[in-house]
């Protein structure tokens, strides 16, 4: 059963008469108040007054007592009648004081009878008393007298009595004290009833003036409002890009914008409004249709008003019907580009699913592109197939720009073993939405072809390595002279034919050692040396080369020292490459330096040290537009250089390599005419005075 709510709305000025009634109320209220509170404290100074006259009738019953007490004694000491004109005076005032404490104490029944029986009988006590030792001074004189006002024990009595008395006065204060702070909180909690009550009127009132004067403003702002209403609409009418029709079934179709062009509208687009209205049995749901005209596309939506009639929309679609059209080509532009390309191309979603895929990647399952798009390769039979290529993908997503895999192997569907070159990157749309793109490049075939250029070289190097070294032998024996004294002129030939022969030997080693390392073939023999005395011993060793060139090398700046795990053949070479490359650009008479000195890599633990090796010469430098070529096989900066020095363009290549295989990092700096520093570091393991170093040679 539905539940109906009823709202019933309520008179704006409802609220402005309960304020106003409610502000009178407190105005009644606080007059209310204010009588009770002035009664009130009316009521408690009578209390005061009638506590105070009680206090003092008390304080003269106690100086009428110690009168009597001063006259008696006066009177037996002296024996002098005028001390019993006081006497006699206080004895009278004493029974009045004591009627006028009995009428005050009438009003006061929370008073113990027994009180007022304990002070009459010390009084009457004290009076006997006193009227004793008068007679006994005036019968038997002075001495008989004093012994009687000593034993008697009129003292005592006037002490009871005094302390009886203001016990009660002490009470009797306290009961005054606390009905003035009663009085007192009466008086302040009437203030503040009087300043909240006054606060609220002011309140109610002032938020009265508000609402009255805010309905005022709403009614003068809705009469302008409803002055500029209809240009207001006319306005939106002309500004909207939608043409608005009123229909009035089953005759009439107009135009709400009057102004529009043409005003009139089309009898072949009202006809077809009507029709469509009396074709439906339904006219309280939303009609839509494409609608054309003269080339043009209108999407027209029909929606019934309250009162009876209907409101028809139309909108020119044609930019965005034909901007769709484009899309659809462009997606089929792009796979068809994406499937002509032979490498492995897909697009990832953060979810994991395929979004794009080429069909050189579908192929790869043995599926088609729409098999693989819109799932993820845990919903694939075969993907498991795809996890070499998936890896990373996480820190791509996670913020990485991008990742580049020189060579994954994966196995396709048929089984066979692919080497791929994998490349992905991330993709960030306008609406935050992050993709992952991802190709990856056969070198199945690339990597064959290495591999029989690979063995080409090094059949080739070892079958020229056999005559080298006999032809070497030879004019060792000829330049040597052990076979006779050569003619003069053929001792320049054969010391051409000499050098031409150690240079093919070094560049068949040189590319010998390449290979090596590429191939991951080189052995490396590692042992815990001390650096310095290695970098010393490769300076020895290459001093007689330098000499050819006119180079001399020296160990100077900072020479710091640690303990390096190193191959030390493998070092002297790096040593002896890189010393030989500086001599070589180097003007004759010049020096190469090589200094030690602790550093840190910039990507490590700086808590980890490493001792950084620089050797510094005075060339020409290295041409800016050829640093970076620096470590390239076969890179020389000009031609020039190769026939001048008779170098391979091998040494940098290898020494790069030698020295990032033993965990090292090589670079360099250079000016153009002014020289080149190349640095080589290497981690230290252990302080120089490590026990367990062992000092190498």
């Amino acid at each position: 059963m539905d539940t109906v709510k009823l709202t019933r709305k309520f008179p704006a000025t409802l609220w402005h008469n309960l304020a106003f009634g409610l502000g009178v109320v407190l105005m009644i209220g606080m007059g209310v108040q204010g009588l009770r509170i002035q009664k009130a404290l009316l009521d408690a100074n009578a209390r005061v007054n009638s506590g105070l006259e009680l206090i003092t009738v008390i304080q003269e019953l106690l100086t009428s007592t110690q009168a009597i007490e001063t006259g008696e004694r006066g009177y037996v000491i002296t024996g002098q009648a005028n001390y019993l004109t006081p006497y006699h005076q206080a004895r009278t005032r004493l029974a009045d004081e004591r009627a006028r404490l009995g009428m005050l104490l009438d009003d006061r029944p929370e008073i113990n009878s027994g009180w007022l029986a304990s002070l009459d009988r010390l009084i009457e006590r004290r009076q006997a008393i006193a009227s004793a030792n008068i007679a006994v001074r005036e019968s038997d004189g002075l001495e008989a007298a004093s012994l009687r006002v000593l034993a008697a024990g009129g003292r005592q009595t006037t002490d009871q009595l005094r302390d009886l008395l203001e016990e009660f006065m002490s009470t009797e204060r306290e009961r005054l004290a606390a009905d003035i702070q009663r009085a007192e909180q009466q008086a302040e909690r009437a203030q503040w009833l009087d300043i909240l009550g006054a606060l609220l009127i002011a309140v109610l009132f002032v938020a009265a003036f508000i609402s009255i004067n805010r309905n005022l403003h709403l009614r003068h702002s809705l009469m302008r409002d409803a002055e500029h209403r209809e240009a207001r609409l006319a306005a939106l009418l002309q500004a909207v890009p939608d043409e608005l029709y009123r229909i009035d079934p089953p005759y009439s179709v107009t135009r709400l914008d009057v102004e529009a062009t043409p005003p009139s509208v089309s009898e072949a687009f009202g006809q077809e409004l009507l029709a469509r209205l009396a074709a439906t049995e339904d006219r309280t749901v939303l009609h839509t249709f494409l609608w054309h005209d003269g080339g043009s596309e209108f999407e027209v939506r029909i929606l019934p008003t309250s009162d009876g009639e209907y409101l028809a929309i139309s909108r020119d679609v044609t930019d965005r019907l034909r901007s769709r059209r484009r899309l659809r080509d462009q997606q089929a532009f792009l796979r068809s580009v994406v499937d002509a390309d032979e490498n492995l191309i897909f697009a990832r979603d953060i979810q994991g699913r395929f979004l794009l895929c080429n069909q050189a990647f579908a192929h790869f399952l043995g599926m088609e592109p729409e098999q693989l798009e819109g799932l993820r390769p845990a919903e694939l039979t075969r993907g498991n197939l795809l996890l070499p290529l998936l890896a990373g993908d996480s820190g791509l997503l996670a913020g990485r720009a991008e990742l580049r895999v020189p060579e994954v192997e994966v196995q396709d569907v048929t089984g066979q073993v692919r080497g791929l070159q994998l490349l992905k990157r991330t993709l960030t749309l306008s609406d935050s939405s992050r993709y992952l793109l991802a190709v990856a490049v056969d070198i199945t075939e690339r990597r064959q072809m290495e591999r029989m250029k690979a063995e080409f070289i090094a059949t080739v190097s070892h079958e020229l390595r056999t005559p080298l070294t006999a032809i070497r032998g030879a004019l060792d024996v000829l330049s040597s002279g052990m076979e006779g004294q050569l003619p003069e002129p053929s001792q320049p030939l054969v010391e051409i034919a000499h050098k031409n022969s150690e240079r093919l030997v070094r560049l068949i080693n040189d590319i010998l050692d390449i290979e090596k390392l590429e191939s991951g073939h080189l052995t490396f023999h590692t042992r815990l040396l001390a650096l310095q005395p290695l970098v010393r011993q490769a300076l020895l060793d290459n001093a007689p080369y330098a000499e050819e060139f006119g180079i001399s090398l020296h160990l100077d700046g900072e020479l710091a020292d640690g303990i390096v795990e190193i191959d030390p053949d493998r070092f002297a070479q790096v040593m002896s490459n890189l010393l030989s490359n500086a001599c070589k650009h180097s003007p004759r008479g010049g020096r190469v330096s090589v200094g030690i000195r602790r550093t840190s890599r910039a990507e490590a633990d700086t808590a980890s040290p490493w001792l950084e090796i620089r050797l510094t010469d005075r060339g020409h430098g290295i041409p800016e537009t050829f640093q970076s070529k620096v470590f390239d096989r076969f890179a020389q900066a000009d031609s020039s250089d190769r026939r001048r020095t008779g170098g391979t363009g091998l040494g940098l290549a290898i020494t790069r390599s030698l020295v990032v295989e033993q965990g090292g990092e090589i670079g360099f700096t250079s000016t153009p005419g002014k020289g080149t520093c190349f640095q080589v570091r290497l981690p230290c393991v252990a302080d120089i005075a490590s026990p367990s170093a062992e000092e190498g040679s």
